[in-house]
């Protein structure tokens, strides 16, 4: 099956790029991360409001999507979009702006919940003022909240998941990007490190996990608009693959960059957190290919 984005997709993709790069350079990720405190303006969240993308989920198939999901991960847009559109995914249309939240124990976690209009819990729609506790979140780019109400936790949709998981091919693919250039600039003993072997095979690698990520994620995406019986395994297929894959990638980026890939003055470290964060969420890999097995042999 060929996978390659047809020419309206490749123009969505490339609007989205142009537009949160325009929007997201790296020095603004860290700011809103580090000093704002909802983690976003209400002027950057305009501007997805006047482009549509809020309610695409209504108006596009799921490979675009995915493209625009992609990108998301591509600039690490610090943005409740992803939690909107997975309230919306759980408990249908929403006024204003959604999020949604995931069991943990007794309690709900529940990302951008100060900026929420509405915060779906296990499938029901909570309107008007929902009180949680701010909690460390191991993405500083994403606000996360602890909801204490009662409820059932929803099975994940695979809409979500695949969502989720092309934000860590953008991810995957923007580190990979930074090795590549890394690699032929930075010089050890006269030459770029990357015509080092042990260098090369590591990017090399990162390639391997960037692309095989890529096709089951579209795979997925595009069964889900066109092969429903074969979405469930196609999605978990796509979130395992991605889940491994995000971590992996970024932690080879930081073996590249060697020591200024580990300080916080590089935003590497913004990159692996998200990853992470995205690995875990809605069951990471190990949970994903549990159901991989089932799907396969039950």
């Amino acid at each position: 099956m060929n996978f390659d984005l047809d020419d309206d997709q490749r123009d969505i993709q490339r609007s989205a790029r142009e537009m949160l790069a325009a929007r997201f350079k790296l020095e603004e990720v860290r700011r809103l991360a580090l000093e704002e405190e909802r983690g976003f303006t209400e002027a950057q969240w305009q501007e997805m409001v006047d482009l549509g993308w809020p309610d695409l989920l209504d108006d596009l198939g799921m490979v675009e999507l995915a493209v625009i999901a992609e990108e998301l991960g591509y600039a690490l847009a610090p943005t409740p979009l992803q939690s909107h559109w997975a309230a919306v995914i759980a408990a249908g249309p929403i006024e204003g702006r959604g999020t949604v939240g995931y069991r943990d124990g007794d309690s709900w976690l529940v990302p951008y919940l100060d900026s929420a209009d509405v915060v779906v819990l296990g499938g029901a729609k909570l309107e008007g003022l929902v009180e949680g506790e701010r909690v460390e979140a191991l993405d500083p780019t994403r606000p996360l909240f602890r909801v204490q109400a009662d409820g059932g936790g929803a099975e994940a949709d695979d809409r979500a998941l695949v969502l989720l998981a092309a934000e860590n091919v953008g991810i995957a693919q923007h580190v990979m990007e930074m090795s590549v250039a890394y690699a032929s600039e930075r010089k050890q003993f006269g030459r770029p490190i990357g015509t080092n072997q042990a260098v090369s095979h590591q990017c090399a690698q990162m390639l391997l996990e960037v692309e095989g990520a890529r096709a089951l994620v579209y795979n997925a995406a595009w069964a889900l608009d066109h092969d429903p019986k074969q979405a469930p395994l196609a999605s978990a297929m796509a979130k395992a693959w991605a889940s491994d894959a995000g971590p992996r990638v970024v932690s080879a980026a930081i073996q590249v960059h060697g020591g200024i890939g580990f300080t916080w003055e590089h935003d590497l470290h913004f990159f692996l957190k998200r990853a992470e964060a995205n690995a875990l969420a809605l069951g990471g890999a190990r949970e994903q290919r549990a159901r991989v097995a089932a799907l396969v042999f039950d």
